[in-house]
């Protein structure tokens, strides 16, 4: 009788912890965590909860067998620069269909399988956290990922059902480039006409003209990229669109789009 109420009581307790991680009460998580060292699932709790406060490991991982042991471990070789390692462990979690899903941890999975390049595994969580929870809080990462797994009719019909989330420069540059990459140039010149924050011109030879004196001394700006601020790159990618050069300027639309991903990787 002692044992079963003892693990009615441990339930209750790793129940309590869970809905506090959910909701973003971190702090109070690292509080249980230190009242219940002898729980392993919620010392693997909060120590999620206390990266998520921080950003950062600042304590050695903890000890002991939980479900959540995997993302601990994920996080570990993740701060020690093992990506693919971290991935492994990541998928080790999501390969177990019960394993429960909630924002932060899609976030950090999100953040890690970005470093490591597994847009496949990225997506994937991202479309299961989607039907679980019917949110969209993480589309413009979903259509990262589409783009990089070079799905480009699927960037398109993403982007065309979620316009109103996605009206993010950087995102219209990958649209544009993805409309290239098929063939539909007309499409294509119509976003790239209309990037958030860039100039509206009523033609693609007004933009043409435009970038022409910049084309016309591109292979010296190309012996100079790592000296150039955002500006200038942006500007060469627009140089090498506007003059037929779609490889060059996907290239460079993608060198600067690595910002945007880099700052997914730092939530």
């Amino acid at each position: 009788m002692a044992q079963q109420a003892t693990q009615v009581l441990n339930s209750s307790i790793e129940k309590e912890a869970w809905d506090l991680y959910e909701v973003g009460s971190n702090e109070d998580v690292v509080v249980l965590a230190k009242r219940h060292p002898e729980n392993f699932y919620i010392q693997h709790l909060g120590y999620l909860a206390l990266y998520e406060l921080t950003g950062r490991v600042t304590i050695a991982a903890p000890k002991g067998i939980s479900n959540l042991a995997p993302l601990v471990d994920a996080i570990q070789n993740y701060e020690m620069g093992k990506t693919g390692e971290a991935s492994k462990s990541l998928n080790l979690y999501f390969n177990t269909q019960t394993n429960p899903l909630c924002f932060p941890i899609i976030q950090t999975a999100i953040k890690i399988y970005f470093r490591a390049e597994a847009y496949e595994e990225a997506k994937t969580v991202i479309t299961r956290f989607k039907k679980q929870w019917n949110d969209n809080s993480f589309i413009k990462e979903e259509l990262i990922c589409i783009y990089y797994l070079k799905r480009y009719d699927e960037v398109i019909k993403v982007f065309r059902d979620n316009m109103k989330l996605l009206n993010d420069s950087d995102i219209h540059k990958l649209v544009g480039m993805a409309l290239l990459f098929l063939d539909r140039h007309k499409e294509a010149n119509l976003i790239f006409e209309n990037i958030p924050g860039k100039l509206n011109l009523p033609s693609f030879d007004e933009k043409r003209k435009m970038y022409d004196s910049v084309y016309k001394k591109i292979t010296e700006l190309e012996t100079k990229t790592s000296s150039l601020n955002h500006k200038d790159l942006e500007d060469m990618g627009f140089a090498y669109l506007f003059h037929g050069d779609y490889v060059k300027a996907e290239k460079m639309f993608l060198s600067l789009t690595e910002k945007l991903k880099s700052k997914l990787c730092n939530v």
